[in-house]
């Protein structure tokens, strides 16, 4: 665990096994025993810490410089759509709410700031886990029985869902016609290096068209991802 304090923010296993020394058979299993208990989780950029050891102090993952590189695409995107805009990370299979920008409309969605929900069942959960291999998918969120919000009861469910997203280029929707408290909502991934980071999502509790509202949500996120990483433009 110490391989993963001092700010560092994620690491992969050959990282972990030249840094603690252990055989690579040894980091390797004591690694999946750790995932297995949600205080580290593995996705695209390798293993970082999880859902417990957030928990147990918030200070372990620094987002302070994610946040500042939202603010100004969140309140943009409020002033836009009129809509309460969220930012949102991945911490195990859940989704943390970093802020929440809703001006008049805020008090109309039930959400908070530090809240975590379950990522299957958000939209700005599933932009970040479609992100993600069906097997580090499984492998997260553990392979059982999933809620039938996303699409479809169980694994197969939640797959046939983030394969729209993808299908959709990255955005996820939820209508509120399909919605048992009528908030529609439309999310997109901040972007880095080795994949989805963030996630930006809009959500409204009136009649919205989703689909319209899509290209502000993406350029709010690319925005953001561009105000983290300015070099990744000028790579690709």
């Amino acid at each position: 665990m110490d391989v993963f304090a001092y700010g560092r923010h994620s690491a992969s296993l050959d990282d972990v096994t030249a840094d603690t020394g252990l055989p690579r058979s040894t980091t390797f299993r004591i690694l999946q025993q750790l995932v297995a208990l949600e205080w580290l989780e593995h996705g695209p950029a390798g293993y970082r810490l999880g859902r417990r050891a957030a928990a147990l102090n918030r200070t372990a993952v620094d987002y302070s410089t994610l946040r500042a590189a939202a603010a100004d695409p969140l309140a943009d995107l409020n002033m836009q759509t009129g809509g309460v805009c969220h930012l949102g990370v991945l911490e195990g299979r859940f989704v943390h709410y970093l802020d929440k920008v809703g001006g008049p409309a805020n008090r109309s969605i039930p959400s908070r700031v530090g809240a975590q929900l379950a990522a299957d069942e958000t939209v700005s959960g599933q932009v970040l886990l479609a992100g993600m291999q069906p097997e580090d998918v499984d492998r997260l969120m553990g392979g059982g029985a999933l809620c039938s919000s996303v699409g479809g009861p169980g694994a197969a469910g939640l797959h046939d869902r983030l394969n729209r997203v993808r299908a959709a280029r990255g955005v996820a929707f939820s209508f509120g016609d399909r919605c048992t408290i009528g908030i529609s909502s439309v999310a997109a991934a901040v972007m880095g290096p080795h994949g989805p980071v963030a996630s930006i999502s809009v959500a409204a509790r009136r009649a919205v068209h989703l689909e319209s509202l899509a290209p502000v949500v993406v350029a709010a996120a690319t925005a953001t991802s561009a105000s983290l990483f300015p070099d990744l433009r000028r790579r690709r």
